[in-house]
This record gives C-alpha cells, sequence and structure tokens, in this order.
C-alpha cells in the first residue's frame, strides 16, 4: 500500500474540490427543476412537455409519465457505470488512467444538459417525451465518463484519514457554492430569463470547474498504478462480495433516494404551502411587486445551504474525535427523525408562511450534511480495504458501482414523488405535499438500520483492521 504519511498541498486539494461547484450547480439545477419543467403544477401557467399515456389498460398523468421517463432512464444509463469503472481500473496511458477519460468527455457533459432544456415545440407529445428520454440518456452517459474517472482519482491522491476528511470537507463547501447556484439562483434565472438560459448557465459552471479540478491534480494523479487485470464479471462480482461495501452500500442509496424526493419537492410546496410573499409594498420604489414561486424556491434552497454548511463544520470537528463510521450514522440517524416533521412546514397557524418554511429548510440541511461529507471518504477507505484483501487498487470499480445502485435508487426519487403528489398538490388539496416527509424520513430509516454492520476503522490498516476483528 501506497505511504499514508505522504500529503496533499492545500492548493491541489482545493482546485480538485472546486469542481464541486460546477458539478453541483447541474446536479442540483437538475433535481430541482427538471420534473417541474417536464410537468408543471396546472397553477403556474406553463405549458406540460410531456403527455399523458394512455394504453387502455393503462394510462398515467403527466407528471407521473414523467417521472417514469427520467427513472428508466437513469436506471438504463446506470449500468454503463460497471463497465466504464473497469475500463477506467485496466486503462494505460501516458497520463495515468483517469485523466483521459475526463479530459475528453466533460463538453459532451455540459452539452447534453444544456440540451435537456430545449425540448421541441412548445406542447406536450410524443415528440417531446421521445427526445427528453434520448438527451437525459447522453447526458447521464456523458457524466458517468467523465465525473466517474474523476471521482477515482481520490482515493489515489489523498492516502490519509487527515487528507481524505480535509479534501472532502473542501468538496462539501465548495459544493455549496453550487447548490447555492443550483438551489438559489437557478431560480432567479428561470423567472428573469427562461429555462433554456438558465440551463446553459449551468452547462458553463459545470465544464469551467470539472477543468479547473483536472489541471489542479493534472501532476498529483499518480500515471504508474498498475492496471487491474480482471474480467469484468469478476471485477463487478468481487466487488459486491466485500461484506463491508455491502453495509454501506444501501445506506447511501436510499439516503440519496431520500435527498432526491425533498430536493425535487420544493417546487411543489412553495406554490402550495407559501405562494406569492407580497415584500416590496412598503418600498414606493419598487411598487407592489412579489416574490414569485422561483424565487421563494431558491431562498428555500438558500436556506438549506446554510444549514447544510452549519452541519458540515460540525461533522468535520466531530471527525477528528470519532470515527468516520459515528458521524455517519448520527447523519442517518438525525435525517430519519427530522424529515417527518416537514409535513407540519408550511402549515402552523400564527406563524408566517415563509419563516416556517426556511426555517424547515435550514433544520435540514443539517444532517444532510453528512450524505455530502462521508461517503467519499468512506468508500475510499473501502478501496484500501480491498487492496489489502485482493493486492489490486480498483477505485473507479467501487465507485462506479455505488453509483450503479445510487442511480437506480435515487432514480425513483421523481417517480415516488410524482406517485404521492397525486394525493395532493395544491393549498385547498395538500395532503401529497404533507406526506412526502414521513416517507422520505422511512427510508433514511432503513438505512441507519442497514448501516449497524459496518466495522471499518478510519484508517485502513493491517493492525486497525485486526483489531476491528475484521
Amino acid at each position: 500500500m501506497a505511504d499514508l504519511g505522504a500529503r496533499l498541498p492545500l492548493v491541489n486539494k482545493l482546485l480538485y474540490a472546486s469542481d464541486m461547484v460546477g458539478s453541483q450547480t447541474v446536479a442540483n439545477t437538475r433535481s430541482l427543476w427538471l420534473l417541474f419543467f417536464l410537468a408543471p403544477p396546472a397553477t403556474s401557467g406553463l405549458p406540460t412537455l410531456v403527455p399523458a399515456l394512455d394504453l387502455g389498460i393503462l394510462r398515467m398523468d403527466p407528471r407521473v409519465f414523467a417521472g417514469v421517463l427520467l427513472t428508466v432512464g437513469r436506471v438504463v444509463e446506470a449500468f454503463d457505470d460497471p463497465l466504464i469503472g473497469w475500463w477506467s481500473d485496466r486503462f494505460k496511458s501516458r497520463w495515468g488512467r483517469r485523466i483521459p477519460f475526463v479530459l475528453f468527455s466533460t463538453p459532451f457533459y455540459a452539452i447534453f444538459f444544456a440540451l435537456l432544456w430545449f425540448t421541441p415545440g412548445g406542447d406536450a407529445g410524443v415528440v417531446s417525451a421521445v427526445y427528453v428520454f434520448l438527451v437525459v440518456e447522453l447526458f447521464f452517459l456523458a457524466n458517468t465518463f467523465s465525473a466517474g474517472p474523476y471521482e477515482a482519482i481520490l482515493p489515489e491522491i489523498a492516502r490519509s484519514h487527515h487528507d481524505r476528511m480535509s479534501l472532502v470537507a473542501w468538496q462539501l463547501y465548495f459544493g455549496l457554492i453550487g447548490v447555492v447556484l443550483g438551489l438559489g439562483l437557478s431560480g432567479i434565472v428561470k423567472d428573469v430569463f427562461d429555462f433554456k438560459v438558465m440551463g446553459i448557465t449551468a452547462a458553463v459552471f459545470g465544464i469551467v470547474f470539472r477543468y479547473v479540478g483536472l489541471w489542479g491534480i493534472w501532476r498529483k494523479a499518480p500515471r504508474e498504478t498498475p492496471a487491474a487485470q480482471l474480467s469484468l464479471w469478476l471485477a463487478f462480482s468481487s466487488t459486491l462480495r466485500n461484506k463491508q461495501f455491502l453495509y454501506f452500500l444501501p445506506t447511501f442509496v436510499l439516503y440519496q433516494t431520500a435527498v432526491g424526493m425533498v430536493i425535487a419537492w420544493l417546487p411543489f410546496f412553495v406554490p402550495a404551502a407559501i405562494g406569492e410573499i407580497q415584500v416590496w409594498r412598503w418600498v414606493p420604489a419598487f411598487g407592489d411587486q412579489t416574490l414569485g414561486p422561483g424565487s421563494l424556491t431558491s431562498i428555500l434552497g438558500l436556506a438549506a445551504v446554510l444549514g447544510i454548511a452549519v452541519g458540515a463544520l460540525i461533522l468535520w470537528k466531530l471527525s477528528n474525535t470519532k470515527t468516520k463510521r459515528w458521524v455517519y450514522r448520527i447523519s442517518l440517524l438525525g435525517t430519519a427523525i427530522y424529515l417527518p416533521g416537514l409535513f407540519f412546514a408550511g402549515f402552523i397557524p400564527v406563524v408566517p408562511k415563509l419563516i416556517q418554511g426556511m426555517g424547515m429548510a435550514f433544520l435540514a440541511g443539517i444532517p444532510m450534511a453528512g450524505v455530502n461529507l462521508l461517503p467519499k471518504a468512506i468508500t475510499a477507505d473501502i478501496t484500501d480495504y480491498d487492496e489489502m484483501r485482493t493486492g489490486m487498487r480498483r477505485e473507479a470499480m467501487f465507485y462506479a458501482t455505488q453509483n450503479l445502485f445510487e442511480k437506480i435508487g435515487s432514480s425513483l426519487a421523481p417517480l415516488l414523488l410524482g406517485v404521492i403528489l397525486l394525493l395532493g398538490d395544491s393549498t385547498d388539496d395538500s395532503l401529497g405535499i404533507r406526506v412526502m416527509g414521513p416517507v422520505a424520513g422511512l427510508i433514511v430509516f432503513i438505512g441507519f438500520w442497514l448501516f449497524q454492520g459496518y466495522r471499518l476503522p478510519s484508517t485502513v490498516t493491517r493492525e486497525n483492521v485486526k483489531a476491528a476483528g475484521l
């Protein structure tokens, strides 16, 4: 195994982590707005871009059909992850195993994301549905080629517990800037311009910061790591025989699914529970202007970002005295306990609805910080444990397998949300809006329960592993 005492310079950590500005802008813009863009509420005045599906014995509401399209697209593409991860682990070039993938696939990742918001025509129809499905597939594929190998570089350049926690913490804080752009400013850009400008803007951030991060570790990524010479099936099956990985994997999938539901729920929650806010009526220069649903959704997104920032600082400090395992468990439990409380958000008498929404978003962000801070570092530890057992470094395969199941799980988020919202998504009929929180909380609690068997120490050495009874 590599020298655990070797340290990664701070400047390289910052540059590598800065990629999260762009990737989180893209990811959160998509999670927040894509379902709403394709099948907005009837009260929004926006066109429905995906038709209802009527096959005689089967009929789907446009929102459920849109959820099905996004879910199927995500699930189909998810199976590319192990193939690309296996290829990356075996790849040889003068630039090493990972860099060529990132270098040449990133432009396509940005282009296809921008094209998501250019559906043909302006009305619901089969052409729009087919277009959405194909472009979603191409975007997900290009993202896997770019993001998968980029993610797999982390365990190679950060080998110690301190470096890994420091690097993932910087990733989180840079990611919060992306979350601000994706959850916060995207709504404002959408309101001022339109969805097309919003998509192009996010795509530009995605490509620029991915290349900044790649430049930051260009000379730090190892060039001489031996290729992992395993067949695709053997590499995949061997990954799933790692018991510590199996204890961690379902928790991450369930955590991400619940968070995806909460993010996609916000644009529906705002008009149903808050409506519009007349904030400028006492300022003559602004007349009697109001904050619309897009801007209010951005405000709640910013409140959630602040909560994540506070939660991440707490968890980062805890990781200096507690194990990653302990901190991650607390994050899971805290999220599972809190999310059911969203049932009451916006519906408490006396308290102003905007204050309720902002308080709800801030408090939700605190425990959710764990899903952004811990998983990458935990998976890096698992790859060290795998190297100890097999003698091969297969970072990309572990991250790819993790992404495969995470994509399958989180792809269900828009579909689950679409079904739940059939119970009611308006001020007068809000049951679907309110039920989402308890359902998401139950999903996270199942993940907490499944994580109990994970025992890897924060620094994986033979002595520490034996002390943990592994």
